[in-house]
């Protein structure tokens, strides 16, 4: 037995608040239609469970928009199509990242082809999942949690923004749970490694001088990119990074190698920006496969642009930087996200005094005496 009633309340338009919720022996649910600007709400006393409420409440929502849309709900645009015409023309408008959302979106489009956004299921959205974690990289490499996670969170704001144009009622990415990542993950490129990696790029000038200035520098791959020559003061030998992830400029004192670098850039670009294409003169906006054919090449496994700035950071931290002057560098929020670089220096530390130990024990041990125990053995 169904009993619901229906109490009209305008709301903003796109409101659809929603919830279900067991009072007493009954479950309820209780949402907002954004087409007629009314609110639903019922007391289900055949729903035994929360997943037969939810259920209910879906099909009521099915009705509430299936009535408004008609045979249109059915006609939804292609995702393929919402993409390009909506989605891309809001990031272009409010994200820097844009070009990142462009990549993703054509991995999304490809995999959803010509389903529209009606026919898009929280099943098909777990299918996708699946499909791109168990999906190896075009290193074949394994593809990170944190990865699919970032490909999740695009698809949802796509269909987010189709629930706030009425195009479908509910967002299906909200039943998916994203994958647990591993923030904990710390990966330093070691001298040796250094050593082949460079030998490997040879004469790329424009890949070694991007490689030595992160490693230097701690800038994200982004940052690097968007440089300008406005940002820095050769005076005070530093740079002042505007355009960052966080918002939040920074001030970065230059050492040898990166006013050498900056030295050499400046003889070839003729542009606002301090990293150029080569062959265009514009802005460098990739490396291409440069990067990752060069790590491979030189047998540097599991190892990503980023993790040269995490380099940076752990080889502060070996030198004895205090984690504050590391976090302000970095631009980081808080001194948690700065703490793993510290753990992972202590920790080599430790290895460290623990081979030295090792070694003592395969030689001679020389026992040290106090004055005090040296009168009693005597």
């Amino acid at each position: 037995m169904l009993l619901f009633r229906c109490s009209e309340r305008l709301q903003p338009e796109g409101a659809t608040d929603m919830a279900v919720r067991k009072r007493g022996s009954y479950w309820w649910y209780d949402f907002r239609c954004n087409i007629h600007k009314t609110r639903h709400r019922a007391s289900l006393r055949e729903a035994r469970t929360k997943a037969q409420a939810e259920q209910a409440q879906a099909n009521k929502r099915l009705e509430c928009f299936g009535a408004a849309y008609g045979s249109a709900q059915r006609q939804t645009p292609k995702l393929s199509e919402f993409i390009d015409k909506t989605y891309m023309t809001w990031a272009k408008t409010n994200k820097k990242s844009w070009r990142d959302d462009e990549l993703i979106c054509n991995v999304i489009k490809a995999h959803f082809k010509g389903k529209r956004l009606a026919d898009i299921s929280p099943m098909d959205v777990e299918r996708f999942k699946k499909l791109r974690h168990d999906t190896p990289t075009r290193h074949e490499e394994a593809r990170s949690p944190a990865t699919v996670n970032r490909e999740l969170t695009i698809l949802s704001r796509v269909l987010a923004l189709a629930v706030d144009a009425g195009h479908i009622g509910e967002n299906p990415c909200r039943r998916v749970r994203r994958f647990k990542e591993d923030n904990a993950r710390v990966r330093f490129l070691a001298d040796d490694e250094e050593t082949r990696l460079m030998k490997q790029i040879g004469g790329r000038d424009l890949l070694r001088s991007v490689v030595i200035f992160a490693l230097n520098t701690g800038l994200r791959r982004g940052e690097i990119f968007g440089l300008r020559w406005t940002e820095v003061d050769w005076s005070r030998n530093f740079i002042h990074v505007i355009n960052t992830k966080t918002g939040k400029s920074r001030i970065i004192p230059l050492n040898d190698a990166t006013r050498a670098v900056l030295r050499q850039q400046q003889e070839r670009s003729q542009s606002e920006f301090v990293f150029v294409s080569p062959r265009t003169g514009a802005r460098l906006r990739n490396l291409r496969n440069g990067f990752g054919k060069a790590c491979e090449d030189a047998k540097v496994f599991n190892f990503h642009f980023h993790d040269l700035r995490h380099t940076f950071a752990s080889r502060l931290a070996d030198v004895g930087v205090d984690a504050f002057t590391i976090a302000e560098l970095m631009g980081h929020s808080t001194l948690e996200m700065t703490k793993r670089y510290t753990h992972a220096t202590d920790e080599r530390k430790r290895k460290a005094v623990a081979a030295l130990g090792q070694k003592r024990k395969a030689g001679k041990v020389v026992t040290i005496w106090s004055q005090k125990q040296k009168r009693q053995a005597g």
